[in-house]
Order: structure tokens, then sequence, then C-alpha cells
């Protein structure tokens, strides 16, 4: 039976969701950890566990119970937490705050009994903070603060240890000296550990499963050889990477060096064909790297259309929740008549937006290099006879180039 269990579980902060349809399994004695870039929805998804947020939808269950039928006090008896910052309002020492973490099973006002002060001072010396015992709380470094949460943590005896990025501020040395920690309790405890990190590395090294997030989504879960795959990660990620996993060990992701700054006189002129957030990010991306980008056409309020303004992106602007008109059309090409490269990003079709094609085919009269996103071609069509399709092939027939990853884009412009 699970330790824990989401069964379509969705969250949201200020009726905003941040979970959509999260369903998992964690097993008694398991460490898993929930990996994923910044807003994914990792430390949601610990917060859905400790009660702390309550699903808008769905089911959570500690055992055989539902989280909702336990009260916080019988909670804290089951589950310990480590957050990203550990506050305390009161001025305790070291060895105050650990003893804490003995709250939990002793009646109020009892004094510490033997048992209590033998788990205090294992836990102390388990994550190296003996020597610190009548140091005050405030007065320590970021590493030194996080060994102790994890000490008070650890004083709890629970069953379950959650932890929040419990690495963050932690040296090289403390890092694997924690893992090592929590791998001899994970296995001669059978503690359960569920965990957030961003060392992708350490996670796969140490923890029996990685489980994925993007977007407040389950993008996978499996042992980390089966979710540590190079597309997936770019996808999730939006950077190129590589994974390379020897015979035995686990499977170590190393990111892939970002687009340089192009010298003066080699940047390129690059015309982006976009529209519903698709080409923000390389819009960003070609002016950091000091590329001389213009976009459009697009619709006045469009993320990219904002995106376009905030970078000082030359752009052609169409009437909010309009067609792409002949004035718009006229903007862009007068703005894209000079560009090494044109580019088409990833972008939804209808028919208010099919003149993007025809533009694209304009470029490739005229010569210049055209660069198509060929990811879900047929789930972006969304025209009534499906003709974005066979035009968006028909570009790419006649020269037109298929990318998938913004590196690829990168890459071509090195070339150029």
């Amino acid at each position: 039976m699970p330790a824990i269990e989401l069964q379509s579980v969705f969250a949201a902060y200020r009726e905003v969701d941040v979970l959509h349809d999260v369903t998992l399994a964690v097993a008694a004695g398991e460490w898993l950890a929930l990996v994923g870039p910044n807003g994914a929805g990792k430390s949601t998804v610990l917060r859905v566990i400790t009660g702390l947020l309550k699903p808008r939808a769905g089911m959570v269950r500690l055992g055989k119970r539902e989280l909702r039928e336990i009260r916080p006090a019988e909670r804290a008896r089951w589950v310990a937490v480590v957050p990203q910052e550990l506050s305390v309002p009161l001025p305790f020492t070291v060895g105050e705050l650990v003893a804490l973490g003995r709250t939990n099973v002793r009646q109020r006002w009892a004094r510490l009994a033997a048992d209590d002060r033998r788990a205090i001072e294992r836990a102390m010396a388990y994550t190296d903070v003996l020597e610190l015992r009548e140091r005050p709380f405030e007065e320590l470094s970021g590493g030194e603060k996080q060994r102790a949460a994890l000490a008070l943590a650890l004083a709890q005896e629970t069953q379950i240890l959650l932890l929040d990025e419990p690495t963050a501020h932690l040296d090289l040395n403390h890092q694997w000296e924690f893992f090592q920690l929590l791998e001899r309790l994970n296995r001669e405890c059978q503690l359960t550990v569920v965990m957030t990190s961003h060392d992708l590395n350490l996670a796969a090294e140490f923890c029996a499963r990685l489980a994925l997030f993007d977007h407040g989504r389950l993008a996978a879960i499996g042992t980390p050889s089966d979710v540590l795959h190079e597309d997936l990660l770019r996808e999730t990620y939006h950077c190129d990477v590589r994974v390379r996993q020897e015979s035995g060990r686990a499977p170590q992701v190393q990111p892939e060096r970002q687009p340089r700054i192009a010298p003066p006189g080699v940047a390129s002129r690059v015309h982006v064909l976009a529209g519903g957030g698709s080409g923000a990010e390389l819009l960003r991306r070609l002016v950091l790297t000091g590329h001389h980008a213009s976009c459009g056409p697009l619709n006045m309020g469009d993320s990219d259309a904002q995106a376009a303004t905030a970078l000082d992106v030359p752009a052609a602007l169409e009437k909010p929740f309009s067609s792409l008109g002949t004035e718009a059309l006229v903007a862009a090409r007068k703005i894209s008549a000079d560009a090494d490269v044109l580019v088409l990003t990833e972008v939804p079709f209808g028919p208010g937006n099919l003149a993007l094609l025809t533009l694209a085919g304009e470029a490739l009269d005229r010569g210049t290099r055209v660069l198509i996103n060929t990811r879900n071609l047929e789930q972006r069509d969304f025209t009534p006879q499906r003709e974005a399709q066979p035009r968006l092939r028909a570009l790419l027939t006649r020269g037109a180039v298929g990318w998938q990853h913004a590196d690829e884009v990168f890459q071509a412009l090195e070339k150029s």
C-alpha cells in the first residue's frame, strides 16, 4: 500500500490552477524526487501532501486514510517537513529548536524524557550540528540553518520526510553528506522521502524514482533512466542538454553551452512570425545574443507582442482579436524585407493568421532562408479545412528548414 497517494489532484492559488490532474503514488520506504523548472508545481505538491494547501479537486491519502480525515496534530506524527527557508520567530538556540521536534510525541508542558533526549542528540549528530547546539539559530549561515532544520525534522521520528530544495544552501561537501544521510535513513529505517530538487544529477544518483513536472502537470515519472531523456528535458527546461549514462551508473545531465553573443558585423537580421506566446522566448534569446530581431504581424495584447515591446523589437501589429489585415501585412513585409532569416514558431493556425504562411512563401521566393517549427503540426491546425498542414509541408518541400528546439535556430544562425 502506498505511503502517499494523490489521485487526480487539482490545486490553485487565488483561483489560478497550479496543479492539473496530478496522480502519483509513493511506496512506503521509497525515495522520490520531484524535479522540473521553477514554477512547475513541485513545492505545491509538498504543500498539498502536508495539508497546507487544500486541493480544489481530487484526493490525497496518507496510508489508508484520506488526508482531510487526519487532524494536524496527528499529521505531525506521520510527516516531517524541511522547508526551503525555516522562519523562527523567537530567539531559539539550535538545541532548543531541534527539541521542538519532540512536541508531536509528548504531552503539552511535559518534560523531555530520556527517549526524547536520545532522539534529539541523534538528530543533531546525524546532521553535524552538535557543535552549534548553543548558537542562536538566526546567527547561522544558510547551510547551517538548513542542517538544523533537517535535525528538527529528524527529531520528530516520523514515517515520512518531505524536503523542499534541501541542498540549496549547502556547500559541495555537505550536499553529498546530506544525500548520504537521507540514503541511510531511507534504507535502514524505511523512511519514505519525497523531496524537490533542481540538481538532476544528485537526484538521479540517489533517488529510486523521479517525477518530472512542467506547468503544474506530471510530465513523466519513473527511474532516472526513464525520465532523463534529452528531448523531454529540452521541452521541459527550454534549453539544450546532453544526457550521459555509463554502464551501471545513474544518468548525468549536462547543459550545452548557450548561443554565443554574435560578434559585431556578424549578427543576423531575423524576422519572427509568431503568436499566442510561441515566440517570446525566441525573441528574448535573439536580443540577448546580439541579433537584430523583428516580428509580426501580431495582435496587440498577444504575449508575443508584449515581449516585443518590452525588448524594443520592431513589430507589425494588428488590432486585438482580429484577423491579420492588409495594413499589418504591409507593415510586416516592410520590416522583414532585409531579413537574413525568417523564423516561423510553433504558432497555432486558424483562419485569422494563415497569412503568416503567405509571408513565409514570399520570403522563400526572394531567397531568404526560412526556418519552420515542425512540432505538433496536426494539433496546431485549427483551420476548417485543415489547410495549414499541407501549406506548411509545401514550404518545407520548397526549401524551408524544419526545427523543433530553439537551439537549432541558433545553430542555423551561426552557419549563416
